[in-house]
């Protein structure tokens, strides 16, 4: 089994597996990102679509989403929720989007990063994605190392996808080209701001 059809027989369950003040935490995610009206924001490894109101809320009408994963049947779920024609969905790997580059002002990895096989490889992608000045966003709602220990219980493919400590997450963001960086390590929250440099050298 790959990751792949592992979620795709989570998709069902999903959104019952989750905890009674995941709302409240979701919205500190996009809180930190600093998203405004307007913004076109990347969602990587939406799921089953559980930040896209959020994000919805903060980009408002004039927003827009693209919510893109590689889980057919997670993305079938999101879809079923009706959210509005400014949000679109995208079955696709982000080490590989094939997307424009410089079309986004926030990319929202939730509850996704330690999925990515080559980590270097999906950061560099999504750098390329940002526009000039844009963030990068990695949040693990429930807590870096909740999420290690239920990765590592629920074994199988997933068994070692782990969020790299800071030691480890910084000089991933710095060799990819990330500036500004900010990590929040507590016990029941993580979160990883990175931001593209108005201008490269």
């Amino acid at each position: 089994m790959n990751q792949r059809d592992f979620f795709d027989n989570l998709a069902g369950k999903w959104d019952s597996l989750e905890r009674e003040d995941i709302g409240e935490r979701l919205v500190r995610v996009v809180t930190a990102g600093v998203v405004c009206p307007g913004h076109r924001v990347l969602d990587v490894g939406t799921g089953t679509g559980i930040l896209i109101q959020y994000l919805l809320d903060a980009v408002e009408k004039d927003g827009h989403i693209l919510a893109m994963d590689i889980s057919s049947g997670m993305l079938q779920t999101a879809k079923r929720k009706g959210f509005p024609a400014n949000v679109e969905f995208l079955q696709a790997d982000i080490q590989e989007s094939g997307l424009p580059e410089s079309r986004y002002d926030r990319v929202f990895c939730n509850a996704v990063f330690p999925h990515f096989d080559d980590k270097l490889k999906a950061l560099s992608e999504i750098r390329r994605l940002l526009r000039p000045g844009g963030r990068l966003v990695i949040s693990h709602p429930i807590g870096r190392e909740t999420v290690n220990n239920l990765h590592r219980d629920a074994g199988g493919v997933v068994a070692e996808d782990r969020v790299p400590p800071a030691e480890v997450m910084i000089p991933l963001l710095e060799t990819t080209g990330f500036t500004g960086i900010r990590i929040i390590d507590e016990p029941n929250f993580h979160l990883v701001l990175g931001d593209k440099p108005l201008y490269t050298p």
